[in-house]
């Protein structure tokens, strides 16, 4: 959501709010080093692999952004902010972090110079000019968990405007100025729509829910195909090698190396047992087809990793082609231990891995082409000399388009229409019927409560205007709608001949 702050450049501040575990001031500390993960390892069951990359995406939007987490007996601030080092003249980034009490809103401190300092820094440089504000920024998280992100100094076009558009539609945020066929590239609310591969949670814009997608089972006649990865040997060394990057820093910094030293080296020997392991498992996935036959130009390949989508739309094989395999969509979701993404999931670092795996879907996506049948629909084309309509069954024909232009009876290669005094031989369509719903009791009765108060709004309505004199001659009008309203409320006291006079009564009153 979004909060509007003429201060601040942009004019708004940049919200999200979340009601889930919360930070403890040591998780909120590893935060803040780039390419800090606990989610590497197959073990761990969380989304994404670095949350959905807080610090680059968030730097990409904003230049500033302060972070509130709750967790356990303890509140924690964190300040990430460009202008704040830019100002200062730094050549580093320096994060100020602290941390209060829940229960006693006292700041949990070992160095009060220190806790100055950052509060001073706090108050200057960010939206909250007082401890007070602060603080209040915690009651958001109406829970006893959660973290609430507050982005900005937001970017802005060349035109001054910001990149990021809240005034077009009140529950959404877009792109400013791009507006393409397909929704998910610039309404936020369309993409986080389908950004979970099995969403389980509740997600808010502006105050009003998202209507998230279970893309498996939002597309006509889905088919699951099984496919086995190849060996994931360059993804497991290269997290290997990250890891040992990370125990040469520590031993580097004297520092980080009292903090980090015991960390860093337990998930070191983690990683090199899980990944050694996976060098000789391959993956078991399942390419997911369908159809989309709500919009047949949206198609193409979407691309999960660790439940989270990384890449959407993506053109295979037969979508090259034009009119081939319209409205086809696939989607798979890969594990980290098979392809990894960038730091802003928007591509993957394994390129040639990645590549392999879209050839492989443009495979799977004619087998399941053929496998539904729409290859094999009859195609009719009228011959050029006889102008009789013939039925082209070949998909090798439809596919090659021998049936476009000039062309006569003799070019088709079944015997029973290729001359031209051969009769047409269209299929027979078949004939349908219209099945009414009947009406429940309860609908029934819904319908004659509704019908007896119109005429009884109608009948105080003439009686008010009789009782004014604003209405003359009156009473046939008024006779017609009381006896229509006690047929409606007492129809078995009224014989069909009293129902044709009553019906006739009125029709001759008011037509």
């Amino acid at each position: 959501f979004t909060v509007d702050n003429d201060k601040l450049q942009g004019g708004f501040m940049l919200c999200f709010l979340d009601d889930g575990c919360g930070m403890t001031p040591k998780e909120a500390t590893d935060l803040i080093y780039f390419g800090r993960s606990s989610k590497r390892t197959s073990l761990s069951r969380m989304i994404g692999r670095y949350g959905n990359g807080l610090k680059s995406g968030s730097m990409r939007i904003g230049k500033d952004f302060i972070l509130f987490t709750k967790k356990e007996d303890t509140m924690t601030c964190v300040l990430f902010s460009q202008t704040f080092c830019e100002t200062e003249g730094l050549n580093e980034m320096i994060v100020p972090i602290t941390s209060w009490s829940t229960g006693t809103r006292k700041p949990v401190i070992d160095d009060l110079e220190k806790f100055t300092v950052q509060m001073s820094i706090f108050f200057k440089y960010s939206p909250f000019m007082s401890e007070t504000e602060l603080l209040q920024q915690f009651d958001t998280i109406y829970g006893r968990s959660g973290t609430s992100i507050v982005i900005y100094n937001v970017k802005l076009m060349l035109s001054g405007e910001p990149e990021l558009d809240i005034r077009t539609d009140s529950v959404d945020i877009q792109i400013a100025g791009l507006l393409y066929n397909l929704p998910e590239r610039w309404s936020l609310r369309a993409y986080t729509a389908i950004l979970y591969f099995d969403p389980h949670m509740r997600i808010f814009i502006q105050a009003e829910k998202v209507e998230t997608k279970h893309l498996p089972y939002c597309f006509y006649r889905p088919r699951m195909y099984p496919y086995i990865t190849s060996s994931c040997k360059g993804t497991a060394m290269k997290e290997i090698k990250k890891a040992e990057v990370d125990v040469k820093i520590g031993m580097q910094y004297p520092e980080l190396a009292f903090y980090f030293k015991i960390e860093i080296y337990k998930r070191k020997l983690l990683i090199d047992f899980i990944l050694l392991r996976e060098l000789r498992r391959p993956k078991k996935l399942y390419l997911i087809f369908g159809i989309n036959i709500e919009n047949r130009s949206q198609d193409g390949m979407f691309i999960y990793n660790n439940s989270r989508l990384v890449r959407m739309y993506e053109k295979v094989g037969p979508h090259l082609k034009q009119g081939s395999c319209g409205g086809a969509v696939g989607m798979v979701d890969v594990p980290l231990e098979a392809l990894e993404p960038t730091h802003n999931k928007q591509a993957f670092v394994n390129v040639k891995e990645y590549n392999h795996l879209l050839t492989s879907m443009e495979h799977y996506l004619i087998q399941y082409w053929k496998d539904i049948g729409i290859s094999k629909s009859l195609l009719f084309s009228l011959a050029y000399i006889c102008l009789k309509w013939r039925v082209l069954s070949s998909s090798t024909d439809i596919e090659n388009k021998d049936h476009c232009g000039i062309w006569t009876c003799e070019m088709i290669p079944g015997p029973l229409e290729n001359k031209c005094n051969r009769p047409e031989r269209l299929p027979s369509i078949p004939l349908g019927t219209l099945n009414r719903l009947s009406l429940s009791p309860n609908a029934k009765e819904k319908f004659l409560i509704d019908s007896i108060q119109r005429h009884q709004k109608k009948l105080e309505n003439l009686q008010s205007q009789v009782s004014s004199g604003s209405v003359k001659h009156s009473i046939p009008y008024l006779n017609a709608y009381w006896l229509l309203l006690q047929l409606c409320m007492h129809p078995a006291h009224f014989t069909k001949k009293c129902i044709r006079f009553i019906v006739t009564t009125q029709y001759y009153h008011f037509s």
